[in-house]
């Protein structure tokens, strides 16, 4: 396999690596969301229980029960939270050195190319140097045949 070969198969893998970090990227921070919007929903919520009126016991506790229980998933959730949102920066990490890895192989191939561009242009301005001193030979030798 040729060098140009070994690099389009390089270009290949760090271009589904840096695909699938951005997906991975897309789903963290999908989950990201859902867990804030978990965690807004349950304070809005809590804000949203009526402050106890009743002096029943009974209603009391029942609405402390709740109080408590929203304030324990609330806890679960803002824990749940910031595990999703450091997995979100991991997965935002991953997906930048992924996407500058395969800038730099795609970078390579493009200096790569354009040095064989470059050497074309200069082999086929030598060839057309050499053709053009053959025809201004041909037409001095001619010119010469006919002065004599």
């Amino acid at each position: 396999m040729t060098r140009h070969g070994s690099l389009g198969g390089l270009v290949r893998l760090r271009g589904v690596r840096e695909r699938d970090s951005r997906i991975g990227l897309a789903t963290a921070l999908a989950e990201e969301r859902a867990v804030t919007a978990t965690v807004a929903e349950l304070e809005r919520r809590l804000l949203a229980l009526p402050a106890p009126v009743s002096t029943d016991l009974a209603t009391f506790r029942a609405l402390q029960h709740r109080v408590e229980t929203l304030g324990v998933a609330l806890v679960d959730a803002r824990t749940g939270q910031e595990v999703a949102r450091q997995i979100a920066l991991e997965a935002r990490t991953r997906w930048i050195e992924d996407r500058s890895r395969l800038a730099a192989v795609e970078s390579l191939v493009a200096r790569r190319a354009a040095a064989v561009r470059e050497e074309r242009r200069r082999q086929e301005n030598r060839e057309l140097d050499e053709i053009a001193g053959e025809l201004w030979r041909r037409q001095h030798a001619a010119a010469d045949e006919e002065a004599s």
